[in-house]
């Protein structure tokens, strides 16, 4: 009987064993929701530093040329927006001499003036386009937040992407002034 006692006592009993893979299981949990915040954290992090380097560029493309992305003039635009990537942009490669329509368009003397590329952005981190648009309205279709005025901004759609003018909660934006 004493070995019986003896071999019973070194072993875990089934209880032990269940409350030591319980404690497991929830530290994993744990570590992995703490994953997947930081992700979250470091992607969004990572768009607002892209778009300050997008604000940027549209300064040095103002400065060079006097003209916002799509040949228009600064602080005189209320619409179109523009894909960053787009050539006519004019961040990322030389814009084309012509009309963009809404009183935006590329002279031949500022296509002169053009020194870039003033950006090697292409996407944000969930891989959408970034935009500049001049008549951004934040929080336009979000409950959780107060609308705020119409503004001159780049952004990201954040990570559900949007959509044109389908301005939402997760939108990441920075005014250009």
């Amino acid at each position: 009987m004493s070995r019986y006692f003896r071999s019973s006592r070194k072993a875990f009993t089934l209880i032990e064993l269940l409350v030591v893979i319980s404690i497991i299981g929830v530290l994993s949990t744990l570590a992995v929701i703490s994953t997947v915040r930081a992700r979250a954290l470091a992607q969004h992090n990572k768009a607002l530093g892209d778009l300050k380097q997008i604000r940027t560029a549209i300064t040095l493309l103002e400065s060079d040329t006097g003209k916002w992305p799509n040949g228009c003039r600064p602080n005189q635009v209320a619409n179109p927006e523009v894909l960053i990537t787009g050539v006519q942009a004019g961040l990322l490669a030389s814009p084309v001499v012509g009309d963009q329509g809404n009183g935006c368009f590329w002279s031949a003397k500022d296509v002169q003036n053009w020194t870039g590329p003033y950006l090697n952005i292409a996407q944000d981190p969930w891989s959408h386009d970034y935009w500049f648009d001049p008549d951004y309205v934040p929080y336009d279709n979000c409950a959780t937040k107060t609308v705020q005025p119409q503004t001159v901004a780049v952004l990201s759609f954040g990570p559900n992407g949007g959509a044109l003018n389908g301005y939402d909660c997760d939108d990441i934006f920075l005014p250009i002034r």
